[in-house]
């Protein structure tokens, strides 16, 4: 399902957080806006709950992220939404989210611990796709205008994050 360079590796790396505890039902990587790109899961489970579980815990993880910067709070971590039957845990991996579906006996501290591991690997493997190549004779640094305030480049960055928000609850919308 995954159509980027490194896929062999995410989906290597999918494979090892579900074998990782035996609780760990259903590993879904989407990216912020809410589209699939690669899942893992113990059981069959339909591709179309699949993606709409993925844009589900794109928004989710936008909306808490903003939540948590609106309030003076540092970087998100991981979210954990604990149910009567399992939890979900969402974290970020750069430009995507990974997402866990678990049973009620799932080892927190493990499932954490593996899921922040994975995360940072799945973060490189994205960040090295998403840089291209500088020929040697260009400059590595460009010079910011000093005309552009930095309250525009915030602005900039909060439009774009509701842009995504409202892309993303279109998407599920249509769920």
């Amino acid at each position: 399902m995954i159509f980027l360079y490194g896929a062999d590796q995410i989906n290597a790396i999918l494979h090892e957080i579900i074998t990782s505890d035996a609780n760990i039902n259903h590993v879904i990587l989407a990216d912020k806006t809410g589209l699939t790109l690669a899942y893992s899961s113990r059981f069959a489970f339909d591709e179309f709950e699949t993606e709409a579980l993925g844009a589900i815990a794109s928004a989710v993880y936008l909306a808490s992220e903003q939540q948590g910067q609106n309030v003076g709070l540092a970087e998100l971590d991981i979210i954990i939404s604990e149910f009567s039957d399992g939890l979900i845990l969402v974290a970020s991996c750069g430009s995507t989210v990974l997402c866990l579906i678990t049973d009620t006996g799932v080892q927190l501290g493990l499932v954490r611990r593996t899921m922040k591991m994975a995360a940072e690997k799945i973060r490189n493997i994205l960040d090295v796709e998403a840089k291209p190549a500088i020929p040697a004779e260009t400059p590595t640094l460009t010079p910011t205008p000093a005309s552009e305030p930095v309250a525009t480049e915030e602005k900039k960055v909060q439009d774009e994050f509701i842009s995504d928000l409202e892309l993303a609850l279109r998407e599920l919308e249509q769920f």
